[in-house]
């Protein structure tokens, strides 16, 4: 880690996103690429250069459901030493693990080698190859090829990787933090006065119940002094003797992006140990001395458990990131800012924002109030009442934009081409996630040079600035309503004779459009599934063998219905959106 005192310290928040998470992929490949290129300028450059010589440091990089998968693939990327970014489209795999992870998901290499046969990954997700026994259906899709690309990224690690392998820009301590939402409850008491009488020993406390794990990375991991407060991050082995924990670091993978019914979940029996499941608890809750919390310290050593996404309650865990720092590098300096997170967010909650006038939320039928319960409950299990916001720390949110050619207004449909049927319309077509994977990477580019800023101020030796030399002050500066602002990552890429600098040039132009006629294709074995996930559920639970037959008759008129119904949602949904 830097001793440099002009050094901003960043935490790297990535929020849910599903399928979209090709978008996330890109924008963080943009910003390795440009640290890496300020990285390799300052060290060529001259006392009297263009380049800014302050430092930033990468602490923490954490993130939710398909935030949290983009998280892991870009430590291990890192920890790998061999990430080269990707600047032009390429439909064969690069070895850019966050290209080929996102762009090709797990489609057949077959289907972009001239022959064009083969199976996508979404056909894959309609085989029923999973349905087997008598143990029902754990998700609506087949799950294999979210194993295959999660598995498929670990086994790709080199045996040299290590923090070794760290450019000077990400912390030999970094810290990786994934969400995950845990079906058994993780329960707390709130202690109440111990009364006796002749009927009660003594008043019991009030338990509450808390379903967030927070899978916590230590990199730079200490058995004597870290365990049972994080986790250790060993993909490889640095000795004989130390334990490697890939396959636990794979299932907190699949599980982070366990989309609830639509993926399976994901087992843990051995890996989180109770001690950490409520030291975690206790520290994120800031529980003291001072509050009456008692936490359940009766059960076994390890807390077993079934996972789902660990979006489902916690979608943007910017504060999970921002406690990291402050915990690292002490209170916040409001003035002059060295630490903060930029949470990248494919799908930003502030449409509502947008909508003109008051809503008329009076409600007044039972399906109106059903309709309206289900988001409630949701919304409530995300409230960070509990947590700190932040207060006086540094914080951006990143957040997919599209700008018409030579203009700065947006584009008329959603800028995002994997964001059909709630985030699933990527694992349809490569075609949308190469868009999105170039979206991000200039969105990347434009929030570098546009928005990630902070103010300079030339008298104040605490400036993370101060002292920058007058041709780069020139070069990078930006000047609003009479301040100058620099950027916190120079994007010297900007300093190119051939850089293209406009903001709506992008790399995919045109928006892709969506294959009525192929997707039609997919009927039968959408039909398949349907009714397999049905059998699996329904028939083991029925043994009469009249009511079998019933049962069977229910099920192809089910099957029948519901998929007219997905196919006619998701055209719909497509056609909604432009495409």
């Amino acid at each position: 880690m830097s001793k440099n005192k002009y050094t901003f310290h960043l935490g790297i928040t990535m929020a849910g996103a599903v399928s979209a998470g090709a978008y996330t992929a890109g924008f963080m490949d943009y910003i390795i690429e440009a640290l890496d290129n300020w990285e390799k300028a300052k060290k060529e450059a001259s006392p009297d250069d263009v380049i800014p010589k302050h430092n930033v440091i990468i602490d923490a990089l954490g993130g939710a459901s398909a935030g949290g998968m983009v998280s892991m693939i870009t430590t291990l990327a890192l920890y790998s030493g061999i990430h080269k970014p990707v600047k032009e489209v390429s439909r064969k795999k690069t070895g850019n693990i966050l290209y080929d992870s996102w762009v090709f998901l797990d489609d057949d290499d077959s289907l972009y080698n001239g022959t064009r046969k083969g199976k996508t990954t979404f056909a894959k997700m309609l085989s029923t190859s999973d349905l087997t026994g008598d143990q029902g259906a754990s998700s609506l899709l087949n799950s294999t090829p979210i194993d295959t690309i999660a598995e498929t990224v670990f086994e790709k690690i080199p045996k040299d990787a290590g923090t070794v392998n760290f450019p000077a820009y990400i912390s030999q301590d970094l810290r990786l933090l994934l969400t995950i939402t845990s079906l058994r409850p993780v329960d707390y008491k709130v202690k109440l006065s111990k009364l006796k009488s002749k009927f009660l020993d003594s008043t019991p406390g009030h338990k509450i119940s808390h379903h967030d794990i927070v899978a916590h990375f230590k990199l730079n991991y200490n058995e004597l002094v870290d365990k049972d407060k994080f986790l250790p991050f060993r993909p490889t082995a640095k000795s004989p003797v130390e334990k490697v924990n890939t396959e636990f670091l794979t299932n907190v993978t699949k599980a982070t992006g366990a989309f609830p019914i639509g993926l399976a979940p994901r087992y843990f029996a051995d890996d989180f140990s109770s001690a950490y499941v409520n030291y975690s608890l206790s520290q994120r809750k800031a529980f003291d001395t001072s509050m009456d919390i008692e936490l359940d310290t009766t059960s076994v050593s390890d807390f077993k458990f079934t996972a789902v996404d660990g979006g489902a309650i916690n979608n943007e865990p910017f504060d999970e990131i921002l406690r990291t720092l402050v915990a690292t590098h002490g209170a916040a300096n409001k003035k002059n800012p060295k630490y903060g997170t930029v949470l990248i967010d494919p799908f930003p909650n502030f449409e509502y924002e947008k909508k003109p006038g008051n809503i008329d939320f009076k409600l007044t039928s039972i399906m109106d109030i059903i309709g309206y319960l289900i988001p409630t409950v949701l919304n409530q299990a995300r409230n960070k009442q509990t947590d700190t916001y932040g207060i006086g720390l540094f914080k951006l949110m990143a957040f997919p934009r599209k700008l018409k050619l030579g203009t700065t207004q947006e584009v008329e449909h959603p800028p995002l081409a994997t964001g059909g049927i709630g985030g699933f319309g990527g694992f349809l077509d490569i075609d949308f996630r190469i868009h999105d994977f170039f979206l991000g990477r200039k969105n990347a580019q434009n929030f570098l040079r546009g928005v990630f800023f902070m103010e300079y101020d030339e008298t104040d030796k605490n400036n993370l600035f101060y002292g920058i030399h007058p041709k780069a002050l020139k070069k990078f500066r930006k000047i609003v309503n009479g301040k100058t602002y620099l950027p916190i990552i120079p994007d010297v890429g900007k300093l190119d004779k051939d850089d293209d600098s406009n903001p709506s040039r992008y790399k995919v132009q045109e928006f892709p459009k969506f294959n009525e006629v192929k997707f039609l294709e997919l009927k039968k074995p959408i039909k398949k599934r349907l009714k397999a996930v049905l059998k699996a559920e329904l028939k083991k639970k029925v043994s009469n063998w009249a009511m079998r037959i019933g049962l069977g008759l229910l099920i192809s008129l089910l099957s029948k219905k519901m998929t007219k119904w997905i196919m006619d949602t998701i055209i719909k949904d497509f056609k909604a959106r432009g495409m």
